[in-house]
């Protein structure tokens, strides 16, 4: 006989704190999880806080500083919802749709005016949060596996996010703020997306499409998580593709929902212009077998940064990586390596739909680490699209992730120590690098001064830097600085037509910098090679017409002004300059009729406004 349970001996068998007040995660935090995340926290702001005190560098005026609708602050966000990412600076409504990005600087300008420094500390303050979340979203993610990894395993991924020197563009850089939100919302998107999966509960799934909905109109990239949040659940929840169904198909409608209020916003979705070699220097490739080789090549330099960041430039374009072909020996190395972390991947992705029981978080891990690096470059390598870039160290922010992840459960399989002591090491060569690399993004002469030294083959870095003397020598008041200046700007101008002689901006900017130096024969012969190259180069035609002009040389100054006319029917600049020849030469009649078009384009221009009125008395005293 079963015997009867002594007084005060409780039979009833108490539910895991998980299974209290409803059906919850089978998931129970780290008791160091509050902790972690105040080291986490305090690292990653500690380690960007050498930037509170950096100016505006880059592209912050296109987003942020120059951009009409974000100087408008909250006043702006109605045009910021109806035009494109770049449509507050250029005009142009086309390329990218990143709305919650420039709303997020609108309130900043609103509340915070144009100051740098606060930009700097939101931008940290967002990517210390990112480094949290991350720490968080793989405590959730490697739950099954919490017998079979040390305990800290999480934490030093997320620490090797927060020391990655790779990421000093997107924090360091305001702009790189979308980088920042894409990657939050993604984290959050995939964090509920578990939550979902694993509970049931559908609010989880509302907010996981939500935030993937906020990810798209962060950064366009966003639309590789439709591949990468499947491929997590697939890996780490045990999740069969049918049960994901639904909600595959829930995130397929999100990402058409945002695809159809993108393209009825913009008026194109890619550049207007053909692709230039200076954007893109793959451009330069004679066929698409080069195109291709070349582009794999650059994914391998990619992969490369992530184990080793050394140099960084916030430039790669032409020719700091040349165009090569498929017998180039390091494309043959690249596509070995890639074949094999494919065949790899694919090794496991079968045993586990052929077994989902047979668990093995190392292998399951690494797969997926070499899945989502190349799922997310997809769509920046250059293999499928041509994007504007050649290389950019921003577009490894969330790919990234994978280096974070493979790193640590590599080391894991040598020992404890070995797996403490070296990422111990890997941290503090981070560290110094990161704290070393945010120096250069000071300012303008720092940043494109460390490009030169970084990538010295780039015609856009030499150019940049060029300009950066050029333009000191134009603003100051002290005629010697302006000279020493001038002259400064010369040799990374001719270093970057050297590289690339079509470089048009370099020859148009060595011009300006002849032009200031009484240079002026050297001045014409570099605008009208930039004629030669781009006859729509409105500034270079205008300016060589003023050199003729100053010469005299009033008919083949006309030319020019013309040219500019051409191509810019309203430029007030040539109308008033064609106004000036035929005031010289007696046409009063015509003088007049170019000074008011110039008049009605640029109300403001004082000189032409003057000219006028020397030009209606001379008319009026000499009746022609």
């Amino acid at each position: 006989m079963k015997p009867s349970p002594s007084k005060g001996v409780r039979t009833d068998k108490r539910l895991p704190k998980d299974k209290i007040k409803g059906r919850k995660l089978p998931f129970s935090p780290s008791k160091n999880n509050r902790i972690y995340s105040i080291i986490i926290f305090a690292f990653a702001f500690l380690l960007y806080a050498n930037t509170l005190n950096h100016d505006y560098v880059l592209d912050d005026d296109v987003v942020y500083l120059k951009n009409n609708d974000v100087q408008k602050g909250l006043g702006g966000i109605k045009s910021i919802l109806t035009h494109s990412f770049i449509y507050g600076f250029t005009g142009h409504n086309d390329q990218s749709y990143r709305p919650v990005v420039l709303i997020i600087f609108a309130i900043e300008k609103e509340f915070f005016g144009n100051n740098p420094h606060t930009g700097h500390l939101i931008n940290i303050l967002f990517f210390a949060l990112s480094c949290i979340l991350l720490y968080k979203l793989l405590e959730l993610l490697f739950s099954n596996y919490q017998s079979q990894l040390p305990a800290y395993f999480t934490l030093l991924a997320a620490l090797l996010f927060a020391a990655h020197p790779i990421h000093t563009e997107a924090v360091a850089n305001i702009k790189g703020r979308d980088d920042i939100l894409n990657f939050i919302f993604f984290v959050l998107s995939l964090t509920h997306a578990i939550k979902y999966y694993t509970a049931g509960n559908k609010k989880h799934l509302f907010y996981s499409l939500l935030f993937f909905f906020f990810a798209l109109l962060s950064k366009e990239m966003a639309v590789t998580f439709l591949a990468v949040i499947p491929l997590a659940l697939y890996l780490f929840k045990d999740m069969p593709v049918k049960k994901m169904g639904v909600g595959i198909l829930s995130f397929i409608g999100v990402f058409l929902l945002y695809m159809l209020i993108r393209s009825s916003v913009l008026d194109a979705v890619t550049f207007d212009e053909k692709m230039s070699v200076l954007n893109n220097s793959l451009a330069a490739a004679t066929n698409e077998s080069e195109r291709i080789a070349t582009a794999l090549l650059i994914l391998g330099k990619y992969l490369q940064l992530l184990f080793f960041p050394h140099p960084l430039s916030w430039d790669y374009s032409f020719n700091q990586i040349p165009i090569v072909g498929f017998s180039n020996f390091a494309v043959i190395s690249t596509v070995i390596i890639f074949l094999a972390l494919g065949v790899f991947s694919i090794y496991v992705l079968y045993k586990r739909y052929s077994n989902l029981e047979n668990k093995n978080p190392t292998l399951s891990i690494l797969a997926f680490c070499v899945l989502h690096f190349f799922i997310t470059m997809s769509v920046v390598s250059n293999i499928f699209i041509m994007i504007g870039s050649t290389l950019g160290e921003r577009f490894l922010f969330i790919p990234s992730i994978a280096f974070c992840m493979a790193v640590p459960i590599l080391l894991n399989k040598l020992g404890k120590n070995v797996l403490i002591g070296t990422i111990g090491i890997i941290l503090l060569l981070f560290s110094l690098k990161t704290f070393d690399r945010n120096k250069d993004w000071k300012n303008k002469l720092s940043l494109f001064a460390s490009g030169v030294e970084a990538a010295p083959n780039s015609s856009r870095a030499q150019s940049a830097l060029g300009s950066i003397y050029r333009e000191n020598g134009e603003f100051s008041a002290d005629p010697k600085v302006r000279m020493e200046n001038f002259k400064k700007s010369i040799p990374y101008y001719l270093k970057a037509i050297e590289i690339l002689p079509d470089n048009t901006e370099a020859l148009y900017n060595i011009g300006v910098s002849y032009y200031n130096l009484g240079d002026k024969e050297n001045a014409l012969k570099v605008y009208e090679r930039a004629l030669e190259i781009s006859p729509e180069y409105i500034t270079a035609a205008n300016n060589a017409g003023v050199i003729h002009f100053e010469r005299n040389e009033f008919d083949v100054a006309k030319k020019y002004f013309m040219q500019v006319l051409q191509y810019s029917p309203n430029n007030s600049d040539a109308l008033g300059n064609l106004g000036a020849i035929n005031h010289n030469q007696g046409n009063m009649k015509e003088a007049i009729e170019y000074y008011n078009k110039a008049l009605t384009v640029n109300p403001g221009n004082q000189n032409i406004r003057s000219n006028l009125e020397k030009a209606l008395a001379a008319f009026s005293a000499n009746g022609k």
